[in-house]
């Protein structure tokens, strides 16, 4: 992400960066990267290259601390509509 990449969304107010994916396409990701880990079962995550991981939140009790990666959660999950 670029230093100018940061903003606030216009629904929630939360801070949200925004990484660049392939040519034209653009997502918007919460700002605070979450350590995760590889899991065929998990949630979509986004990397800072813009590629997708599917995997699951690491935990301190985690025993393969060595796989885990560092990763974004996409904006539109936890975006909260005011109403």
């Amino acid at each position: 992400m670029n230093g100018d990449s940061f903003k606030r969304c216009r629904i929630c107010g939360k801070k949200i960066g925004i990484i660049t994916q392939g040519i034209y396409r653009k997502v918007v990701v919460d700002v605070d990267p979450v350590e995760v880990i590889a899991d065929a079962d998990g949630m979509t995550f986004i990397r800072i290259d813009g590629s997708k991981v599917t995997a699951r939140e690491a935990t301190r009790f985690d025993d393969n601390a060595l796989e885990a990666e560092w990763a974004y959660r996409p904006h539109r999950r936890s975006c909260e509509v005011r109403g």
